[in-house]
């Protein structure tokens, strides 16, 4: 029987994971590395995806909200009202969307609501109940808890 040297396994932290990430700038969205109209495609993409999964509130709680057009409707930070644009990122507390002028803003979820149409619907999403990685989100039971009015 042949001996099996032991190596040292290096266990990567989700600490130093996020570091890492940050460093690279892939969690954050810069002016001018993405334009609206490159978004447009993206934004057809997302309105099939939602009509294929329909109206109902379970399943747009969980959707994918990546190309969606959405205007912050309500909001703890005066200066970010009627803001609306895609979608071009989620991360646990804000979406980041690009606006039809090519500006990037990023929208925190705590003590704002979202609308977006569905199919000729207003949906409204309440972002304290969406503080969740989009993955999270997408996985989750959706709890009996009001997370969005169609």
């Amino acid at each position: 029987p042949t001996k099996r040297k032991h190596q040292k396994r290096t266990v990567i932290s989700s600490r130093s994971h996020t570091k890492e990430r940050k460093e690279l700038g892939l969690d954050t969205l810069k002016q001018g590395e993405v334009t609206f109209k490159e978004l447009v495609p993206i934004h057809k993409l997302w309105c099939e995806y939602v009509s294929q999964i329909g109206c109902r509130n379970e399943d747009l709680a969980r959707a994918d909200l990546h190309g969606c057009f959405m205007t912050v409707t309500k909001t703890m930070c005066p200066p970010l009202l009627r803001k609306s644009g895609i979608v071009a990122m989620e991360s646990l507390n804000t979406f980041t969307i690009v606006d039809q002028q090519d500006k990037v803003h990023i929208l925190p979820k705590r003590g704002s609501v979202f609308s977006f149409l569905v199919d000729g619907h207003v949906v409204n999403i309440f972002g304290n109940n969406f503080i969740y990685r989009p993955g999270e989100r997408i996985m989750k039971k959706v709890s009996k808890q009001k997370m969005l009015s169609i």
